[in-house]
């Protein structure tokens, strides 16, 4: 019997452990809905894009890319050909110069839909006689540019157009595109990719579902508006995240002047794909990357060409040597990510707020110094998924965690008023909370009643059946006498088994009645007290006292309340002097 009770007594403090937790953990749920419905407003949306640009821009840089070679034209070359745009005559050199060395592609990132003499006719000729040659037309937006005539005949045009975020920023790539006039068609960085691909026998395949598509080792999925960081994106045309291989570094490059003159090496562009593009800051053919963060200046952002270089390498590398894209899991999971950190702060929140080593006097500064570690945590968590190609929300998480920490602090205060101000047994106010209410109410004009209880014979009742059955007894007296008063009225243990009532703006009448209906309330709990003089029954004596608040008594008002508990405290004693179970208003 004893192993019995040694049991059922362990498992009961287990389960209240547990249910203290589950309290604890109750404000978790909360912080998750609120963290996930303010980042659904997408007011923090450019934080999350911000994580994102700096996951980028810190991860390590990888090796350059063989694959493909950039010829840039800067101001220097502008000046030595004396003109922009150049010459039809000098551009249709530096295109015979770069296909007879052989590159696999060469991707024109040059718009050329007018004739810029002298030279337009040679122009046209290599334009029809290089059949690896790919020209740019830019097809949305507010301006347009048309394909080069020649180019568009023979269909080896592709979209010059990048996507940018409401920030100016290009973290998206764009595969393809079309509008109600014309058929889709492949970005530059697209195209040459996929003709590369094409001549290693590597074919784009139909995926599972109609946004996905095979090529080689990878598996591409088109990019959800509401996908990674993204509220309500722009998802027209088909979209990637840009899983950039670098910055301008990244790739190997030749310079305009270079490929006139013929000073490079034939091995440098043979197979390969070349794009050749502006990087003057005369022309202004310059976006924003993870790379550039909040630049201004042209200089220190990335012109067009390599954005597409790098677009070309993504598809490339996947397709080829397995290189991951940057992956988003569904929203679900985002959910239950922020979850699992709102859950992590409060844990480590309420542990270090209960930690008695530390002190109550470091618990506070723990307790916040805990949300920049925890933050710290999810921010380097959230980097090495990235690492791992996986771009998974931080900011809700970190919404949701500092909400969860704030809360769980606010709840701590709260249970530390409870603790200061509340009696741990009866739920009710304690003689403290008694003390500083009675004395604040002295100095409020108007009526003032206080009710005095006592439990009739009490003493009898815990040695008749022990302690626990009369805790069990004070809880329910206290609940019983609650139950009875009015809403205002504030009723607190003022010690032992005695209780006490302030009843403000009550006259000595409606205390009376207030007290009648405690005595009836007490009686219907129907304990059995066997060894009361009064009853067989537990039973309350109850005193009344009522005063007014005026001018005469405000005078001496830090006399009052010693004066109305001793007054009351007589009457009850005239209760209990008179049989008990019945209540006696002071004169």
């Amino acid at each position: 019997m004893g192993l019995a009770q040694g049991l059922m007594k362990q498992q009961s403090k287990m389960l209240q452990k547990l249910l203290r937790e589950w309290k604890r953990l109750a404000i978790a749920p909360g912080a998750t809905v609120l963290a996930t419905v303010l980042s659904w407003t997408g007011v923090v949306q450019p934080l999350e894009w911000a994580f994102f640009d700096n996951f980028v821009a810190v991860r390590p840089l990888e090796a350059t890319d063989p694959r493909i070679v950039v010829v840039t034209i800067d101001d220097a070359d502008i000046s030595r050909i004396g003109q922009w745009p150049i010459p039809d005559v000098t551009l249709a050199k530096a295109l015979r110069n770069l296909s007879e060395q052989q590159p696999r592609v060469i991707g024109l990132d040059i718009y050329r839909d007018l004739a810029v003499e002298p030279g337009h006719q040679q122009l046209v000729d290599v334009f029809r006689t290089v059949p690896n040659l790919v020209g740019i037309e830019k097809r949305f937006g507010l301006q347009k540019v048309p394909a080069p005539p020649v180019l568009a005949e023979l269909n080896r045009v592709a979209l010059a157009d990048l996507v940018e975020d409401p920030d100016s920023t290009v973290r998206r790539g764009l595969l393809s595109a079309k509008d109600a006039q014309t058929p889709t068609i492949l970005s530059l960085g697209t195209d040459v990719a996929l003709r590369y691909l094409a001549e290693e026998g590597v074919q784009l395949e139909a995926g599972r579902t109609a946004v996905e598509y095979r090529l080689g080792l990878a598996t591409f999925r088109a990019l959800d508006r509401q996908d990674g960081g993204y509220i309500q994106a722009d998802a027209a045309g088909y979209q990637i995240l840009m899983n950039y291989r670098g910055p301008q570094e990244a790739f190997q490059t030749l310079s305009l002047t270079e490929v006139l003159s013929g000073e490079f090496a034939g091995e440098e562009v043979r197979d390969r794909i070349v794009l050749i593009g502006s990087t003057a800051e005369s022309i202004n053919d310059f976006f924003l990357t993870p790379y550039d963060g909040s630049a201004k200046s042209l200089h220190s952002r990335t012109p067009g060409v390599f954005i597409h270089a790098n677009l070309a390498s993504q598809i490339m590398s996947a397709a080829l040597d397995g290189r991951p894209l940057l992956q988003v899991v569904p929203e679900p999971l985002e959910w239950l990510w922020t979850f699992g950190w709102v859950v992590l702060s409060v844990l480590v929140t309420r542990e270090i707020l209960e930690a008695r080593r530390i002190g109550q006097r470091f618990a506070y500064t723990g307790a916040v110094l805990s949300i920049f570690l925890s933050g710290g945590a999810l921010i380097s968590v959230g980097y090495l998924l990235f690492l791992g190609s996986w771009w998974i929300p931080v900011v809700p998480a970190l919404m949701g965690l500092t909400i969860a920490a704030i809360a769980s602090i606010g709840a701590y205060n709260q249970q530390l008023q409870q603790f200061a101000y509340f009696d741990g047994l009866t739920q009710v106010a304690n003689r403290r909370y008694f003390d500083q209410q009675l004395l604040e109410f002295v100095q409020v004009r108007g009526n003032l009643s206080l009710i005095l209880c006592d439990v009739d014979c009490f003493k009898n009742y815990n040695d008749t059946y022990g302690h626990q059955a009369g805790d069990s007894c004070l809880k329910q007296v206290a609940h019983a006498i609650h139950s009875a008063v009015r809403r205002t009225d504030i009723v607190a243990r003022y010690g032992g088994e005695e209780f006490a009532v302030i009843l403000p703006n009550a006259n000595a009448e409606a205390a009376a009645q207030v007290a009648e209906r405690i005595l009836k309330q007490v009686r219907k709990l129907d304990l059995v007290h066997a060894t009361s003089t009064a009853s067989d029954h537990v039973t309350l004596s109850c005193g009344v006292v009522t005063v007014m608040i005026d001018d005469a008594t405000l005078s001496h008002a830090e006399l009052l309340p010693v004066s109305l508990v001793a007054r009351a405290d007589k009457a009850l004693y005239g209760s209990k002097q008179s049989g008990r179970d019945r209540l006696t208003i002071a004169p």
